[in-house]
């Protein structure tokens, strides 16, 4: 019995490559890409514009540093409900002396006045743009305006007073008059003596002391081991301290 010999059959179909170009497995695929990368457009989009809109660059946003300057800004911002940090008090005396010579006769007041000068540092004018945070050392530094003298309380009742008057110079009269003048000189000299490089060095390490605690205190209930450095824009940065 003779077979035919013929063509073999074919098992499969000659695969179409044009088919696979409209696989909808391989359109579902290009389609998330592009999904995600319009995801990421606008996603940049927003974090330049946070940017723009707050003068902070994108890496802030995410940064330690950025939550650190936030974190101090914003305690610094609730404490200006004060206005002023006082740092510290000084005790001084100021000794006054006024001398009035006439024809008939001399007249001398000595008053020795002590006074209670306070301190402080104006936290509205921090600059706090100026806030910086060095992740090499863990430290934050802070800028600070000068200290200014808050208020001068003279204690005129606890003042000595000194009189030498000639026979001719009444105490009621004369006297009177030049304690009236001594007691306005004392606040002038009071205020230059408050002023001495010497207190207010020692006003300027309190201020610096009291801004440390109050920051570090923010940044520990946070969480974080910063060193808080305030510093005074008229010296410059010292070194940054060890922190206890």
């Amino acid at each position: 019995m003779n077979s035919r010999g013929g063509r073999p059959r074919r098992m499969f179909k000659d695969a179409d490559h044009r088919r696979w170009d409209h696989d909808p497995m391989v359109n579902r695929s290009w389609a998330w890409l592009w999904k995600s990368i319009a995801l990421i457009c606008v996603i940049v989009a927003i974090l330049a514009a946070y940017a723009f809109m707050t003068g902070k660059g994108v890496y802030d946003i995410f940064a330690p540093r950025g939550r650190f300057v936030e974190t101090a800004t914003a305690t610094l911002t609730k404490m200006e409900r004060e206005t002023q940090l006082v740092t510290t008090s000084a005790f001084v005396q100021a000794v006054v002396r006024y001398r009035d010579e006439q024809w008939y006769g001399n007249a001398e007041v000595v008053r020795i006045v002590p006074a209670t000068i306070h301190y402080a540092v104006n936290l509205a004018e921090i600059d706090r743009n100026k806030i910086e945070y060095d992740s090499q050392s863990k430290t934050l530094w802070v800028p600070l305006p000068d200290v200014k003298i808050l208020s001068i309380d003279p204690d005129m009742k606890n003042a000595e007073t000194i009189r030498n008057l000639d026979l001719l110079r009444t105490e009621k009269g004369t006297g009177n008059a030049l304690e009236d003048k001594t007691e306005k000189m004392a606040r002038a000299i009071l205020e230059e003596r408050g002023m001495s490089s010497e207190i207010i060095r020692i006003a300027k390490d309190q201020a610096v002391l009291s801004v440390r605690r109050l920051l570090e205190s923010a940044l520990d209930a946070a969480g974080t081991g910063v060193r808080v450095n305030p510093y005074f824009e008229s010296e410059g940065k010292a070194p940054s301290p060890e922190k206890k």
